[in-house]
């Protein structure tokens, strides 16, 4: 049954605006018509309620920075009251938000609220007549909430007070940055940054992208932006005490794209964004065949033999009573019959560039969309003048009325042009859309629902609506939906998307399980601790999508060349034509335009901008995703180019070159002293710690666990040095040595063994790829050089006894050893066993001119922050740990180092294939060009060759999915 609905709409700003949201109604399955009120905030969508759900309908809007609610029952709407805008302290979950929201429903005067949880904010419109200011900040008194009035410049002083500059929980806005108590001068505070993704419509080409990046640079406040043309997506960073969110759409408004706000915890191509491109490939496959259909006839009627003379004929002796119509009428109905088929094609078919090109010259730049439009326009109106030049003169009976071009015109050469380029758009946007696959199949690791219990009955909800604390129960066979611990059962968990182990691992109460991974035995029972945007697998698809929508470096390059194609080629068409048509020898005036109009036409057509601007994303999204199925994930395009010059690694020993589970192998501590020295070191975490513990089971002093070992006090654990407390009134120190009340009572000796791939892995960067390998430790000088001969790292290359806090030196020392012009002193690159011979980086480093070296640092993220500070790149190694993602510019996430090999490769791989992408799209127009020009190369080929000038580039892209 057909039924309307009025719905109030927040946050419109302008005609763009109400076209964006029509549009996302319009587009919605069972809706038949939305019109949208600017002015009253409202919009009226009729809809067939069979097909689609008034909750359906509020949610349709998700994905945008519009906020809709149904119209209240007395018309009045909401979102023209009084607004509110508070910031709110001491909001802990969703339950926070709910009970804020229903305080204030039931505040007289209220007509809608809404909270942000992470934001600590809230909006609040009202109507004036029945409450005000004064009483809405008093809502909450009675709670544990604290509400006070949003700042003018926006800054919101809870969120203030979490990096130190004010106090929580208090009444009044957080104290100036600048009050301090000491007489020092207070360093500025650096300004903040926020970022927003941008889901952008209506891009065609390099030329789209820049135009959007371009505009953004000139807005104030905005610190950077990255316009993704192969996903058709935007990154914004900008400064909000100088811009707001607004301000950052706004910037569309004088462009002929739409973009809307991708919400942080929604990926790039959700379900509502990827229904509305399969909609609209539907849409441009229909388009495409009513165009291959007509121009199939135009074609036929115009080109082949004897046809075009033979339709003419038969038309026009219609009209002239029978008799035998002359050549110039039978040619004339032959022209309009083709005339009439070409209309639909060039204005209808191919609207969308004559749209599009508007759009872009009305925002001061010239586009795709111009090259066509102007082309086959000039085309058309040629064709027309040949068809209607007999009307023009009157001449029906001798040859004045077809001496142009013997009074053939060129709609077939429109007509090809159109549904060439309209069949190139749809290969493309199909290549591009499997450049997203990978990341598609990572988002599909969890599953849709989860079995959740509440209540003590076991419910399933959808997976947004676990709520971290939940218990969740896993069958045998199903993937695990959200990051947790066990707390019920045992199981073997499949790690293998997580880790690469091929065998299950064995889970029991209190161990962690990961999002995504496969239960396979028993049925668990686990508590969410991490669910949604925190979860490890939402934060690699992130990590993934950010890189994929970063710059390399080398795109540069193409980003410049784009921002003067199109000027550019018109000059050269312009320059095509005066050639052609003053310097070139023709008959008469009619003759040299035919010989001049087709060689700039075919400039026009055949030159691609569009290959340019897919040359580097598309490789970086196949890449970067091709490397998170691997376990690699290399967090931008700069990181990556930089991989590819890489000349040194810096490498921690435990838990990096080691396994990281180190035993004792000789130990001279007396059987009281090791007593105490284990007592402290049940309280450490570190992997030595655990040695202790391990070796003082085995000695008869402990139970395996610790547990019987006497109480410490004072316990501290001192950086690159050990643990000290007090343990049964004696201070304990234990480090590599161990002191009782200041008296040394012997030490240990740990054997980490080096993991099994680790020796090939460095032998593979040196031979392979001429990086020297280096190892840092804090171990003493003996076992260092033991592991550094196991895995084949020269001892010169080694530095024990090093410090966290020393690290970052090491680095800077390896860096100028490396590039400096005495690189040959510090020892050759190979690894031990080819010491005496030179490698390609000590070749580079004794040119005076070498560059300075590129240097990474490995290690597990933990203690390794200063070190990854100071290299060039710094790649983080776990198992998937929160540490490893946030700290590494490269994450190998399976913890082995062969991954950092394959990292490698994939970079050059990577890098590989966007020159070859950016060679191509360069010498394809640096060929085509002047073959259009000089006349060898007809418009309609041209129009086919641009088109699939990015379908072969993009299709190269996609050879990176063959990478092993």
């Amino acid at each position: 049954m057909e039924r309307t609905i009025e719905l109030a709409v927040d946050n419109m700003h302008c005609g763009k605006c109400v076209a964006n949201v029509e549009r996302h109604y319009r587009e919605l399955p069972g809706v038949l018509d939305a019109q949208v009120d600017l002015a009253g905030k409202a919009a009226v969508v009729r809809y067939d309620d069979a097909a689609v759900s008034v909750d359906t309908l509020l949610h349709a809007l998700d994905d945008t920075n519009f906020k809709v609610i149904v119209m209240p029952e007395g018309g009045e709407n909401p979102f023209l009251a009084q607004r509110l805008d508070l910031a709110i302290d001491g909001m802990h979950c969703k339950n926070c938000v709910a009970n804020i929201e229903k305080r204030y429903r039931e505040t007289p005067g209220v007509r809608y609220v809404r909270v942000d949880l992470d934001a600590k904010a809230g909006t609040v419109y009202f109507a004036d007549v029945e409450t005000n200011e004064e009483a809405l900040l008093h809502v909450l008194d009675e709670t544990s909430f604290t509400a006070v009035k949003m700042p003018e410049d926006g800054e919101n002083p809870f969120l203030v007070a979490e990096d130190g500059e004010g106090k929580a929980g208090s009444d009044e806005p957080a104290a100036p940055a600048e009050v301090a108590v000491s007489d020092e001068p207070v360093e500025p505070a650096a300004p903040a940054e926020a970022t927003i993704r941008l889901a952008i419509e209506g891009m065609h080409c390099a030329n789209c992208a820049q135009s959007i990046e371009s505009h953004y640079r000139k807005t104030p406040g905005v610190i950077k932006c990255a316009v993704n043309l192969a996903n058709n997506t935007g990154q914004v960073t900008f400064d909000p005490a100088r811009a707001s969110v607004d301000d950052m759409l706004c910037v569309f408004d004088s462009l002929s794209f739409t973009a809307e706000i991708i919400p942080d915890d929604a990926p790039l191509v959700d379900e509502k964004r990827r229904a509305r491109e399969a909609a609209r490939t539907k849409r441009d496959w229909r388009v495409f065949a009513t165009a291959a259909v007509l121009t199939v006839l135009i074609v036929c009627i115009g080109m082949l033999p004897g046809a075009h003379m033979a339709t003419g004929s038969a038309l026009a002796g219609l009209f002239t009573g029978g008799s035998t119509p002359t050549h110039t009428q039978a040619m004339f109905a032959a022209n309009v019959l083709l005339m009439l088929l070409t209309v639909p094609v060039q204005f209808g078919c191919g609207a969308r560039f004559y749209k599009g090109a508007w759009g872009s010259l009305r925002g001061g730049s010239a586009n795709m969309d111009v090259l066509v439009a102007l082309g086959t326009t000039i085309a058309f109106v040629f064709s027309l003048v040949i068809t209607f030049l007999p009307v023009a003169t009157g001449d029906w009976e001798g040859h004045g009325g077809t001496q142009i071009n013997g009074g053939m015109p060129y709609f077939e050469t429109c007509a090809m042009l159109i549904t060439f380029v309209l069949l190139g758009k749809i290969l493309e946007a199909r290549a591009k859309g499997a450049t997203n696959q990978a990341i598609e199949s990572l988002m599909n690791l969890t599953p849709p629902v989860a079995r959740v219990v509440r209540g003590g009955a076991e419910v399933e909800v959808p997976l947004a609506q676990v709520m971290a604390g939940d218990m969740v129960r896993v069958r045998p066979g199903e993937k695990m939906p959200v990051d947790g611990v066990v707390a019920e059962g045992a199981s073997d968990v499949d790690e293998s998307m997580l880790t690469g182990e091929a065998l299950p691992v064995a889970k029991r109460a209190g161990d962690a399980v990961t999002g995504g991974t496969v239960n396979t035995t028993g049925a668990l029972t686990v508590r969410a601790l991490r669910v949604g945007t925190d979860s490890t697998l939402a934060r690699i698809v992130r990590a993934v999508e950010d890189a994929q929508g970063s710059k390399a470096p080398v795109q540069r390059m193409a980003d410049k060349i784009a921002a003067v194609f199109v000027p550019a080629i018109l000059l050269i068409a312009a320059l095509t034509f005066c050639v052609w048509f003053f310097a070139v020898s023709a008959a008469d005036a009619g003759a040299r335009a035919v010989q001049a109009i087709l060689p700039a036409v075919a400039v026009i057509c055949v030159a691609c901008p569009c290959a340019l601007g897919l040359a580097t994303p598309t490789a970086l999204m196949v890449g970067m995703g091709k490397g998170a199925q691997l376990g690699v994930l290399i967090k931008d395009g700069e990181v990556l180019e930089r991989m590819c010059k890489l000349n040194a690694a810096v490498l921690d020993k435990t838990g990096t070159i080691t396994r990281g589970a180190p035993r004792v192998v000789s130990c001279d501590v007396p059987a009281d002293a090791l007593r105490l020295a284990a007592a402290l070191e049940a309280k450490s975490e570190h992997p030595l710690a655990r040695a202790v513990i391990e070796y003082a089971h085995e000695q008869g002093v402990c139970d395996a666990e610790g547990t019987n070992l006497p109480a410490v006090d004072s316990f501290e654990a001192v950086v690159g040095e050990g643990v000290r407390g007090t343990v049964e009134g004696h201070e304990v120190f234990v480090g590599s040595r161990v002191a009782v009340d200041g008296r040394d009572a012997g030490g240990f000796a740990f054997c980490d063994e080096p993991k099994p791939d680790a020796a090939c892995a460095l032998a593979e960067l040196a031979s392979e790829h001429g990086v020297a390998a280096y190892m840092v430790t804090g171990d003493a000088e003996a076992p260092a050089l033991e592991v550094a001969r196991a895995v084949g790292i020269a001892p010169a290359r080694v530095f024990s006894g090093v410090k966290p806090l020393e690290k970052a030196e090491r680095v800077r020392e390896v860096r100028e050893r490396e590039g400096g012009a005495g690189a040959a002193a510090g020892g050759s690159r190979g690894m031990g066993a080819t010491a005496s011979a030179p490698s390609p980086s000590s070749a580079r480093a004794a040119d005076p001119a070498a560059r300075a070296a590129t240097v990474a640092v490995v290690g597990d993220g933990i203690n390794d922050a200063p070190a990854l500070a100071a290299a060039d790149i710094g790649v983080a190694m776990a198992s998937g740990t929160d540490v490893a993602l946030d700290a590494g510019q490269v994450v190998l996430m399976r913890n082995n180092l062969t991954d950092l090999v394959t990292a490698l490769r994939l970079s050059k791989a990577t890098m590989r294939k966007i020159k070859q992408n950016l060679f191509w799209a360069l010498i394809y127009n640096c060929v085509m060009i002047p073959l259009a020009a000089v006349g060898i190369l007809a418009p309609a080929l041209a129009g086919a060759a641009m088109a699939f000038s990015s379908v072969s580039v993009v299709s190269n892209s996609l050879l990176l999915k063959r990478f092993k």
